[in-house]
């Protein structure tokens, strides 16, 4: 999702996408989205659910919870260039009762013409917008009765100024510094650990789809451009999702920067 703010300093997060799509987008990274999704919803398929992808990206995730059985997805994403990547894996991918829309999560006008799903999906995206908080409150209140919340939210660490000001010197840079960057980046988080410890980093960034169907070098541009940036520690938005929201944490995994957690909200007539 690529969140509104000034050109010198935002990423161009669909453009990361579109590349995405058409340089590295097949049925294996389509399989491994789905596996994580089912493994983390702790669910056996999707099948008769509504699934809204909130900031979808490249579309990938969206396309595997319909391969997961869901009834109807919608998904959505501010940025033009992510939602032509979006439609064109739709397109690939024919026979699904699947809407594509570009709006803004913070957009409460858009936000009302959009139907609560069963399973509402943020994976990335809400720390991009530049009001976290507010895109949270937002996505939560898409979630149907009973139905869940799956989002992924940066986590704050010892690092994050340190991870900002690289954001911002990635996105202030021109390409070729861009790209001595992502090697930069790539030798002293992968490379090098892998060999130091006796491994192939050839075979890690070959196996990097299986985690979510990503690209490796993908997700090093994303994270290296992702920016507005947020965070937040882990106590405050469970915090946050449970007494402002009224959702219940039904799941979290940490690792990679990102916090993954799984909110349900209360089917209607539970006692508060």
């Amino acid at each position: 999702m690529k969140p509104p703010s000034s050109p010198a300093s935002a990423y161009e997060f669909g453009r990361n996408w579109d590349d995405f799509v058409r340089s590295h987008f097949d049925e294996q990274r389509v399989a491994a989205s789905q596996r994580k999704l089912l493994e983390f919803l702790e669910l056996p398929s999707l099948t008769g659910l509504s699934f809204l992808d909130v900031g979808c990206g490249s579309g990938l995730h969206s396309l595997a919870a319909l391969r997961a059985g869901a009834a109807r997805a919608v998904s959505f994403d501010v940025d033009p260039l992510s939602v032509t990547a979006a439609k064109r894996v739709r397109e690939a991918a024919a026979g699904f009762s699947w809407e594509i829309l570009e709006g803004s999560v913070l957009d409460s006008e858009f936000l009302g013409r959009i139907e609560p799903a069963d399973v509402v999906y943020a994976w990335g995206s809400l720390h991009h917008t530049g009001a976290m908080w507010k895109a949270l409150e937002h996505t939560a209140a898409l979630v149907r009765p009973g139905g869940l919340l799956y989002v992924a939210l940066y986590t704050t660490s010892h690092r994050s100024a340190y991870w900002l000001d690289i954001k911002l010197r990635y996105n202030r840079a021109s390409p070729l510094r861009r790209r001595l960057m992502e090697w930069s980046y790539a030798l002293r988080h992968t490379l090098l650990p892998d060999l130091l410890r006796l491994r192939n980093p050839l075979a890690t960034l070959r196996g990097h789809k299986a985690k979510r169907g990503m690209s490796y070098w993908t997700d090093v541009r994303d994270w290296l451009g992702g920016y507005p940036y947020e965070d937040a520690k882990v106590e405050e938005v469970v915090r946050f999702a449970q007494r402002q929201l009224g959702l219940r944490l039904v799941n979290l995994a940490t690792g990679e920067a990102n916090t993954e957690y799984l909110f349900q909200r209360a089917p209607l007539g539970s006692a508060p």
